[in-house]
Formats: structure tokens, sequence, C-alpha cells
């Protein structure tokens, strides 16, 4: 069971803001191309495992970081959380 959970953005400006901030919270990430499967975003996602969801989602409510949607998806099926 492949688990893993997924910010895409509205534009690239905030998907780097977006990883400058979470590197410098010394947190796990991937930078990778936004999945067919989600569209109308930007083509970069940030890819992060479950046990950072509660630091993001964090840093996502003081306005530090600007998602469009977070997605978690686990084997074939991804849901939308955020």
């Amino acid at each position: 069971m492949d688990k893993y959970y997924l910010i895409v953005f509205k534009n690239t400006m905030d998907a780097i803001k977006a990883e400058e901030i979470l590197k410098k919270e010394n947190l796990k990430i991937a930078i990778m191309p936004t999945p067919t499967y989600i569209t109308q975003s930007c083509g970069i996602s940030i890819k992060f495992d479950e046990k950072d969801w509660d630091n993001i989602k964090d840093l996502i409510e003081k306005g530090l970081i600007t998602p469009k949607n977070v997605y978690v998806r686990e084997d074939q099926h991804a849901k939308q959380i955020l």
C-alpha cells in the first residue's frame, strides 16, 4: 500500500515559495510533476509523508503556504482533503 500526500498550487511561484518554507522547516518533501488526474493546476506539486501533515497544515493555516488543494493518495485512489 503506497500512501502519500500531495500539495498542488495555482502557480509555479506559490510552489517554489512553499518548497523553500518546507525545506527551512526540515520536512522531507519531493518536488514532482502534478499528476494527470489533477487538472487545472500548476505543473509542479509537492509530495510528502503522512507524518508531516499536521506540521504542513499548520503552515497552511498560518498563511505561509498557499496551496490550491491537498490530496491524499492511497493505492490508486486520490481524495482531496483541502
